[in-house]
């Protein structure tokens, strides 16, 4: 799982005038020629960095159009993955051709968050946190849909970069 950077929980603690927290969302399925990349609360669209390894785009500077959403965290109920429902409005000049083609293919349609700084907009300063975006209906010119944390199950746990083997955690064998 992603962790906040040092920039951006000095931001939270400190809470600078100044300082701005930009959310974003890049929408991607495999029916896309490129991401639809939004970013909310701004007036003009944006230029952001993508983080290094990235599966699209990595490391480069990329446009995020102005567009307004809105999603709570997701909710924790036992026995079931985070999910949340989420609303994109004003979707018609770039995310409905892509929707549309999208529901014709049998994939779900990803979606990755990111949190910006406007100190340094040239990565993250939290995020990504990717979901899968599911129940997805359009109605006018918003866009409504259920995402849900990706393949909870198989996250690694504590650390994304560490595999638990039965060989340095023999408790982990049967008994």
């Amino acid at each position: 799982m992603p962790t906040h950077s040092e920039a951006l929980l000095e931001a939270y603690a400190s809470c600078r005038p100044s300082s701005r927290i930009f959310y974003t969302l890049e929408i991607w399925q495999a029916s896309f020629a490129e991401p639809a990349r939004v970013v909310t609360n701004v007036g003009d669209d944006m230029t952001f960095g993508i983080e290094a390894g990235a599966p699209r785009n990595g490391g480069e500077m990329v446009t995020f159009i102005a567009c307004p959403f809105q999603a709570s965290y997701p909710e924790q109920r036992e026995g079931q993955p985070p999910q949340t429902n989420i609303k994109i409005d004003n979707v018609n000049r770039e995310l409905v051709p892509k929707v549309r083609a999208a529901m014709s293919v049998r994939q779900y349609i990803q979606v990755l968050y990111r949190e910006y700084l406007n100190n340094d907009l040239t990565e993250p300063a939290y995020g990504p946190v990717e979901f899968e975006l599911r129940n997805v209906k359009i109605v006018g010119v918003s866009m409504t849909g259920t995402v849900m944390v990706k393949n909870l199950q198989n996250k690694r746990f504590p650390r994304l970069t560490k595999n638990y083997d039965y060989v340095q955690f023999p408790s982990l064998l049967p008994t």
